[in-house]
């Protein structure tokens, strides 16, 4: 739990930057989220598993094997973590948040081959 509780405020910090957000402002007819509507999701989705030690403990797992796995080029084995953390009944706004925190623990550099494997994956 001690991991998700560091998770919540090291998203918590970084939402304090004034930056510019990841594309568009807020939800907008182009369908594009703004960097602080998923920082937003991502700390309402960290709380509700603080609240619970034994989905806490889950996901830090799950989290702390993807970062693992990206970080040696383990592609398929950070894709299998993506997927297992995505297959939990989330609504596509709160999906796109676990992905993007998915992005910030282990860098746009590492999680691009891992996206492009999963949609090569998807597609077939």
């Amino acid at each position: 739990m001690e991991r998700i509780e560091k998770l919540r405020r090291e998203i918590g910090e970084s939402a304090k930057n004034k930056g510019v957000s990841l594309v568009g402002d807020g939800l907008g007819e182009s369908g594009r989220l703004d960097r602080a509507v998923l920082d937003r999701q991502i700390q309402e989705i960290l709380q509700e598993a603080s609240l619970n030690p034994v989905s806490a403990a889950a996901m830090a797992d799950q989290l702390d094997a993807f970062v693992a796995c990206a970080h040696r080029g383990d592609v398929p084995g950070a894709a299998a973590h993506v997927a297992a953390l995505l297959s939990v009944e989330l609504d596509d706004l709160r999906k796109a948040a676990i992905l993007s925190l998915l992005v910030r623990v282990s860098g746009r550099r590492q999680f691009e081959p891992i996206a492009a494997y999963l949609l090569e994956k998807r597609g077939t």
